[in-house]
């Protein structure tokens, strides 16, 4: 054990680390990103899978996944199913196309075996190079105010109207005040660099909630009873026709750039002086993360991603696989406290959703705002995923346009091949 001990000591030193620095960099982003075992089994919830369940496939998705990125790819951050395809499950997938969950989850698997097929040859990197950049920023902005406008309509700011179809909802009705008041608050403390400002958000407006008697509290502990309704219920048969192909494609076109951008975006947080070295960090996160999303699937969650609230750690310190271990084993701590989780109303959780849906539009800042071949494809594409409720119509229309648009400027070579047979793909598809 001293020998174990001094080994890991001598590690961390090598690594400019040390014990405590890994274990506060572990909490921190741990408390950055929780925020995902309370929104997420609500919104699994919402589409009539069994709250416990879900709260328990959560906790150990997320607890097994972080672990195993951690130790074979060496990288501090965690991983938990992601917001954006979380939405696109719940409410697009099941909520607008009918599908029964149990389909949903067999979206996940399939596009787990795909994602790991693409990772393990080089065509996920000729799909990631087809993609022009500003397609992808609109994707990730168009996401977010996807996410944005599922927590307005949630909480019942935007309400339904004949003659405008939407319109704003009673907005002084109290679990709308205080949807606002934990969106504020979260933003608040976020600007000011507090940790957890997502959870304390979360935690205020349940507790005040609470208080107004608009939920309620069961509990605070109780040992997990593993009830499993939705392990291995997913359903692959309905997937097996055209119609599914949109479904399916969108679920590994966001895997891919979610995945792929949030771990660049992170591996640059850690600084690795060596281009190679980071490339094969990145290829061992992607092939475990694509592992991870098929036993999603099986477990009865959705898509796995690498949360980006893990710089927050990294800035703490965190540097190494202990940091992602520290993480895990809070998650896995977790499963002990379901009856505090299930009184967490969705007015609370809504404020951080509609947060990270705020975050999420920056990325499109980039796009090129002079180059009308780039920018109508992007805006198109924004606009049309959150009007259409749909990503896939949202991506179908932008690479429809943008190849478009590029023929008509006579920019032929800004086309990539595959966008060629994406956008005949997504031609078949509208005229279905």
């Amino acid at each position: 054990m001293t020998s174990l001990s001094s080994a890991l000591k001598h590690y961390l030193k090598a690594h400019h680390s040390s014990v405590r620095q890994e274990l506060l960099a572990g909490l921190t982003t741990f408390f950055t990103m929780a925020y995902i075992i309370v929104v997420a089994p609500n919104m699994y919830a919402s589409v009539g899978m069994d709250f416990e369940s879900s709260f328990i496939g959560v906790c150990l998705i997320a607890s097994l996944t972080t672990l195993g990125v951690g130790l074979w790819a060496n990288l501090p951050i965690g991983l938990a199913p992601g917001l954006g395809l979380l939405s696109y499950f719940c409410f697009v997938v099941v909520g607008k196309l009918g599908y029964h969950w149990q389909t949903a989850l067999g979206c996940v698997f399939v596009a787990g075996l795909i994602f790991l097929f693409i990772t393990l040859t080089r065509i996920r990197q000729y799909i990631i190079a087809a993609i022009p950049k500003s397609l992808g920023l609109a994707l990730a902005a168009g996401i977010g105010f996807f996410i944005g406008f599922i927590a307005l309509k949630n909480v019942g700011v935007i309400v339904s109207d004949d003659h405008t179809l939407v319109t704003l909802g009673y907005l002084i009705h109290p679990q709308i005040v205080l949807f606002f008041l934990g969106f504020l608050l979260i933003a608040i403390l976020d600007s000011h660099q507090i940790k957890g400002a997502m959870l304390i958000g979360i935690l205020v407006v349940a507790i005040i909630g609470d208080l107004l008697k608009l939920n309620h509290f069961s509990g605070l502990f109780a040992m997990p009873h593993f009830n499993l309704m939705s392990w291995n219920a997913l359903s692959i048969k309905p997937l097996l026709n055209m119609q599914a192909f949109p479904v399916l494609f969108t679920f590994v076109i966001i895997a891919l750039f979610d995945s792929t951008g949030s771990l660049l975006g992170l591996t640059k947080f850690i600084g690795f002086k060596n281009p190679q070295d980071e490339a094969k960090v990145i290829n061992r996160a992607l092939l475990a993360e694509s592992f991870a999303t098929i036993a999603a699937g099986y477990i009865g969650v959705s898509t796995l991603s690498p949360y980006i609230e893990s710089a927050a750690g990294i800035k703490a310190g965190g540097k190494t696989w202990l940091t992602a271990v520290v993480i895990s084993g809070c998650f896995m701590l977790m499963l002990f406290f379901a009856p505090f989780a299930a009184g967490i109303p969705s007015f609370a959780t809504a404020g951080a959703l509609f947060y990270v849906a705020c975050l999420m539009v920056k990325p499109f800042a980039d796009v090129a705002w002079n180059e009308p071949t780039e920018l109508i494809p992007a805006v198109m594409t924004l606009l049309i995923i959150p009007l259409s409720f749909s990503v896939a119509d949202g991506i179908g229309i932008g690479i429809i346009s943008y190849v478009i648009l590029k023929v008509a400027h006579g920019k032929l070579k800004d086309i990539h091949l595959m966008m060629w047979a994406l956008a005949f793909i997504f031609l078949i598809y509208f005229s279905i």
